[in-house]
């Protein structure tokens, strides 16, 4: 009896797990080689609206982007306010205090003396939770890399938890997406010779 119940506890674990983040989908690289050198990647202010009282704030959220590249191992992840605060040191300017559109400006133009990248989050939270990253290159901003994390319909999964799990799931696959460009460039350098 003891077995049946400890193994329904982890079936029921493990969907409910699948119901959070269901998956990682809809991934595009547009420029491999540059998604390669990708060693620091700054997170950008990101598009979040809180629609219900319950979910987490604007500042939570971006506490969840950026402790969410914990999982990362090979990437090193500035925080919004460490940029902020670099841009303030250098230019005296705080963008913080600005309107939205003149921070990110001046964000785009300061972002590539502290990062390889920059990642741009979008989260819809409509009936289903959707959280869009794209990574940026600094000085271009040409966009090199894109994934989709679909997440669950339920209104109870709208919090910091869940928010963190999906921007996990992002760095995840961003580290994976860069090892695979690594390997094709060293492949392809291999093949030259």
């Amino acid at each position: 009896m003891r077995i049946m119940k400890t193994i329904l506890t982890l079936i029921f674990a493990f969907v409910l797990m699948i119901g959070v983040c269901e998956a990682a989908t809809a991934e595009t690289v547009n420029n491999g080689a540059e998604l390669a050198r990708m060693k620091r990647l700054a997170v950008a202010y990101p598009d979040y609206y809180q629609t219900l009282e319950k979910e987490p704030t604007l500042n939570e959220f971006m506490t969840a982007l950026f402790e969410a590249g914990r999982v990362a191992r090979d990437t090193y992840v500035v925080s919004y306010d460490s940029m902020v605060n670099n841009i303030k040191a250098d230019t005296g300017i705080d963008i913080k205090v600005l309107p939205k559109a003149e921070a990110r400006r001046i964000f785009k133009e300061h972002v590539y003396k502290y990062a390889d990248g920059y990642l741009y989050a979008t989260l819809a939270n409509n009936s289903r939770l959707n959280l869009f990253c794209e990574v940026y290159l600094p000085n271009t901003n040409e966009l090199v890399y894109v994934l989709r994390v679909e997440g669950s319909k339920s209104d109870e999964t709208k919090n910091v938890k869940t928010y963190k799990e999906m921007a996990e799931e992002f760095y995840r696959a961003f580290e994976k997406a860069v090892q695979t460009e690594e390997k094709k460039i060293q492949k392809g350098e291999k093949d030259k010779k």
